[in-house]
């Protein structure tokens, strides 16, 4: 297998459209853009027409037509449409949802061929013939030689309607859920009496086993979603590895949405961890900014990352797309490289005409002629193609700081909170205060974690992380006394997921007892007393909204904090006062208890709030800097090449360690700001020609609204 490329292009077919008398056009045009990668959606319902008979026609004009113009051409599986005759040869194949509800086939406008979301992923007769159709697209299309990859996956979720978390309508409850969760829960616990003992039941066979349906009871529910992720894995890694059986000469991978928990979450979609193990490169739907970019790179640990569908162009009826020029452009696909994506497709190439995403989305106009976004396409790619070899070779600085990002947490604060809105907003809140800082970071999987996979990181941010097992604590533990730092915010394993009971102590799994700190009493926020109060925001159980009611309160979500120095943190949602052995006291509410402390931990450091810092940032942020600085000077950890500047300029370095050759400079605020780095010698600007000289200790000034990629002059 050749090594991976940098693409740039874009999404194309999506049968039906664009029409026939389009392609003429529009492929001389595409090349003349500087594209070399196109995709097509190859989709279950349209190509398999009736059990016995395939329909790859216009594929097959399409391939030809990418190879006699140069485009190199990534198929795109679309197994989320079932053809009308798999649900006739097999009604119980339906997906059913939490309240009993079969889930009946539908168009929808990003389906418009109809049969969505697909069958259940565990009914083995849909299986087998997801797998048959697999298998003849892989065969007919592997020798073509426009073919450069497979995308066997397009943004891989449960079903589009469960894609919001909400109890009533997740799925799927059909009875070959409930069979092989039986069998996923008897692997897990080996036995029922040890899944009696932690789930807190007195089953006598499997088949008695429920399907949890309400998040209160906390372990099935984090273990029934858990199953899912796995069935999802599962078919992840069929899909795959008959790609590979099939055609070992092309590589194959799959692309998420990230899962960032807003838009795409544990509860609802996939692992992302997971899924990248198994593939050969790892690709996403995403837009720049601070978040979803690093949780995909972090997922890929070291392999090529793409953006698959770049949503630049997003619109529907309503709301029709954006003018964009080449500065948006670059605002959104420059931070990207930094973090180290190593390519683009747009979504996509004409704008749609089918349905309520019509007419958007296009790098040209519906008549196929320029829009200001076209220019701005064949600009940037003059500019950096050049350049690509060196950047497919750079790679970004390793993070040292680390975030971790529990599958198993977020499962169990939906599940007893009905949100994942407070969790969301703290892990948030870390991610932009270390990249507005240049600080690299990565996410860290609970699974990461379990299986001691911290290397490099000296300082790992342990945000809202409620449920924790023994074994991610111990790893913890270990890793904290051979030397590392960890922010942990408050009822750390307040859940013991190893033992489905909460902790009698905080932090729990034993943590408390290793590390000499204790959370001695705890509270909710709204009960403390404040000058002012609001009601609480998230979904609580009927007696305790009640209790509210009677009794009132006067605290609130967010509630400040006196740190040692004077100044102050904000602290949300929950409050604990701490004690232990010899530890320092970095915070308090009210001056006489402690809130947040800090000690040595055998040859590392732990600093424990008990309260969720990050989430209480968002009424004031300079207080979580200062903690975060102490930590971070006590790891050793500085930012990218000393990077001295207010928290508005963001700097990468790409390159060789040590030999940086790319930077990607990027100002978000409204007017300059002032530079420095530890860098001698001119650098030029790509895109705005602009030339920096670094000579430290002067800084150089960064005009407002900039970003830019700069290579030595």
């Amino acid at each position: 297998m050749e090594r991976l490329p940098f693409i740039f292009g874009s999404q194309y077919y999506r049968a039906p459209t664009p029409e026939p008398e389009c392609w003429s056009t529009d492929f001389p045009r595409m090349r003349d853009l500087g594209f070399n990668t196109l995709k097509y959606f190859v989709q279950w319902r349209w190509s398999h027409r009736s059990p016995d008979r395939y329909y790859f026609a216009d594929l097959d004009k399409l391939m030809d037509l990418a190879h006699a113009h140069g485009l190199q051409v990534n198929l795109n599986a679309i197994l989320d449409v079932s053809p009308t005759w798999l649900l006739e040869a097999y009604p119980d194949a339906k997906q059913v949802d939490a309240r009993g509800r079969v889930i009946e086939p539908y168009a929808v406008s990003h389906r418009s061929v109809g049969g969505h979301p697909g069958p259940c992923y565990n009914n083995p007769d849909a299986l087998a013939e997801r797998r048959r159709f697999m298998r003849e697209v892989y065969e007919h299309f592997r020798s073509h030689p426009a073919l450069w990859s497979w995308d066997v996956w397009n943004e891989p979720e449960l079903c589009f309607p469960q894609r919001e978390p909400n109890m009533q309508t997740l799925a799927c409850y059909c009875r070959y859920c409930h069979e092989t969760f039986g069998q996923w829960l008897a692997t897990k616990y080996g036995d029922l009496e040890r899944l009696n003992e932690v789930w807190g039941r007195c089953y006598t066979g499997w088949e008695q086993v429920e399907m949890p349906r309400d998040g209160g009871t906390v372990t099935d529910f984090v273990d029934w979603r858990e199953f899912h992720l796995d069935t999802l894995t599962n078919e992840a890694r069929w899909r795959l590895d008959l790609a590979r059986e099939c055609d070992p000469d092309h590589p194959c991978y799959l692309h998420v949405v990230p899962n960032t928990m807003t838009c795409f979450s544990s509860v609802t979609c996939v692992d992302d961890f997971a899924l990248a193990e198994l593939c050969d490169c790892f690709a996403a739907s995403m837009n720049g900014g601070a978040v979803s970019p690093p949780q995909v790179i972090s997922a890929a640990r070291g392999k090529v990352c793409y953006n698959v569908e770049s949503h630049l162009n997003h619109g529907y009826i309503g709301m029709h797309q954006r003018r964009l020029g080449l500065a948006d452009l670059l605002m959104d696909w420059l931070p990207q490289i930094g973090f180290g994506v190593k390519g683009f497709l747009f979504w996509q190439y004409r704008p749609e005409v089918l349905g309520a995403e019509s007419p958007a989305w296009g790098v040209v106009n519906l008549q196929g002629e320029d829009r200001p976004i076209t220019r701005a396409v064949r600009t940037f790619w003059e500019t950096l193609s050049p350049h690509v070899e060196d950047l497919l070779a750079a790679q970004p600085e390793p993070a040292k700081v680390g975030i971790l990002k529990s599958r198993r947490n977020e499962i169990c604060q939906f599940g007893t909170q009905g949100s994942l809105a407070p969790l969301v907003a703290g892990v948030e809140a870390y991610i932009h205060a270390l990249y507005w800082r240049s600080y690299p970071f990565r996410i860290i999987s609970e699974r990461m974690l379990e299986r001691r996979e911290l290397d490099g990181v000296r300082f790992l941010i342990l945000p809202a992380c409620y449920y924790l097992t023994e074994p991610e604590a111990e790893a913890l533990d270990a890793w904290v006394h051979a030397g590392g730092v960890a922010l942990c915010e408050a009822h750390l394993a307040g859940y013991n997921g190893t033992a489905g009971r909460h902790s009698r102590s905080l932090p729990g799994c034993r943590l408390a007892e290793s590390w000499g700190i204790r959370e001695a009493d705890s509270t909710s926020s709204y009960h403390l007393r404040l000058a002012g109060s609001d009601a609480p925001e998230a979904d609580m159980p009927p007696d305790v909204s009640k209790a509210l009611r009677d009794f009132g309160t006067s605290g609130a979500s967010h509630y400040p904090i006196r740190l040692t120095d004077g100044t102050y943190a904000w602290g949300a949602s929950r409050y604990a006062v701490l004690e232990g052995d010899d530890v320092a006291t970095d915070g308090s509410f009210d001056g006489a208890e402690a809130c947040i402390v800090s000690k040595p931990v055998g040859d590392g450091f732990v600093m424990y709030a008990g309260t969720n810092l990050g989430e209480g940032s968002s009424r004031g942020a300079e207080g979580l800097w200062a903690l975060l600085s102490r930590c971070l000077a006590r790891a050793g950890i500085r930012p990218a090449l000393g990077t001295a500047a207010a928290d508005a300029v963001h700097v990468d370095v790409l390159g060789p360690q040590g030999a940086p050759c790319f930077l990607v400079i990027h100002n978000r605020r409204d007017e300059p700001a002032d530079l420095r780095l530890d860098l001698t010698g001119s650098w030029r600007g790509l895109f705005s020609q602009h030339e920096f000289r670094f000579d430290p200790p002067r800084p150089v000034r960064v005009s407002s609204r900039f970003v830019d990629m700069f290579v030595p002059s």
